[in-house]
């Protein structure tokens, strides 16, 4: 089941430039290009523009893809300033880097080599890109060193992000001999670009802990923003809680405290967290019976060694404390014996007759009581 939602969120990924902001860049651009193509020699500066500010929406739709939103942007004003994006330019000047060092290897050490480095830069260029859109530095883009980085980091995806780029580079030149309508092949070529960019970024945001990535949106920070808004409800409702105690309000105030435990099933968690904030209250009855309802519900769940130590813990807070029934106690104390925490079950058992007078435990207790004491 994991495996198929991966699998889906990839194939979104790689399909995301058929929607929103980005179909329409595919179709106003796929136009205007036509129109730059027909105007001969006059139309190349339009063109130039165009192929700029495309590369540059491509950029932000890969920053968008990495953040984690899955609409791709709408593009503005500001996407085309030339200053304010600079990563297509610098994705230029290290192809002009790395054309110059195969030259370079070529010329000294024969092609062989030069063939080699070919091909190692070919199947990590995409490292490039993404160190680039991730970094915005041409220095950490250009280096080997962080493309491999990347290339560990994303492990099977990235013969996938390979995969893709093979695929597209065979289907546009299959497209291209078809000769079709100019803007519906310059179209469907800007859209495996973008596509491209869009799959790279999804590949590096499934891969985000792996790379250490901030997201903006994401199934954990949902969570996380979904438990933050949660608690803050939790936290209004201990203090309208905490009102009522004020007031003296006592049947009202703990009808409230335990409607809300119910409403979350009795979990330990939420009694740990509710004892906490009630240890401050001035009327202490109210953090004992929590923790007496806390310790009953841990031997109920079977976590024994949980519940002696939030027993020990209440007990050093305030050594008169002592769990709600005979058998809890009784219960309670034999796990401390066996603990190690002898003291704790002498405690627990030094008034265990006088609170629990008629129990049929009072023998069995006494006993218990008895060993320690001769221990």
């Amino acid at each position: 089941m994991q495996s198929l939602a991966t699998h889906q969120r990839l194939f979104r990924h790689l399909i995301r430039p058929t929607r929103g902001g980005a179909a329409g860049v595919l179709i106003v651009f796929a136009l205007l290009l036509d129109v730059a193509a027909k105007a001969g020699w006059i139309g190349i500066p339009l063109a130039l523009l165009l192929i700029s500010w495309f590369f540059k929406y491509a950029y932000i739709l890969f920053d968008h893809t990495v953040r984690g939103f899955d609409e791709p942007p709408t593009l503005d004003i500001q996407m085309m300033n030339p200053v304010d994006e600079q990563r297509p330019l610098g994705q230029l000047i290290i192809l002009g880097l790395i054309f110059a060092a195969v030259k370079l290897v070529e010329d000294r050490f024969g092609p062989i080599a030069a063939g080699t480095l070919t091909v190692f830069v070919a199947l990590t260029l995409p490292a490039s890109i993404a160190e680039l859109g991730l970094e915005s530095n041409i220095l950490k883009a250009a280096n080997p060193l962080a493309w491999l980085r990347i290339v560990v980091a994303l492990g099977p995806l990235y013969g996938l992000v390979l995969l893709i780029v093979l695929g597209y580079g065979v289907g546009l030149e299959a497209l291209w001999s078809l000769d079709l309508w100019l803007p519906l092949q310059v179209a469907i070529g800007m859209f495996a670009i973008l596509s491209f960019f869009s799959f790279l970024g999804g590949a590096l945001y499934e891969r985000r802990h792996e790379l250490g990535l901030e997201t903006w949106v994401s199934p954990e920070r949902t969570e996380e923003l979904r438990r933050q808004e949660e608690r803050k409800q939790d936290d209004k409702l201990v203090m309208e809680a905490y009102g009522l105690m004020r007031v003296d309000s006592h049947i009202k105030c703990w009808q409230t405290l335990n409607d809300w435990l119910k409403s979350r099933g009795n979990a330990p968690e939420d009694y740990r967290w509710l004892c906490e904030r009630v240890a401050s209250w001035e009327d202490p009855r109210y953090v004992s019976r929590l923790a007496q309802d806390y310790l009953e519900r841990l031997l109920t769940l079977k976590r024994n060694g949980e519940a002696l130590d939030t027993l020990a813990q209440r007990f050093a807070l305030d050594d008169t404390f002592r769990p709600k029934s005979a058998a809890n106690t009784l219960e309670l104390a034999r796990l401390a014996s066996h603990g190690g925490k002898r003291a704790l079950a002498r405690a627990l058992l030094s008034d265990f007759a006088a609170r629990f007078a008629d129990d049929p435990l009072v023998p069995v207790a006494q006993a218990l009581a008895h060993n320690l004491g001769a221990a």
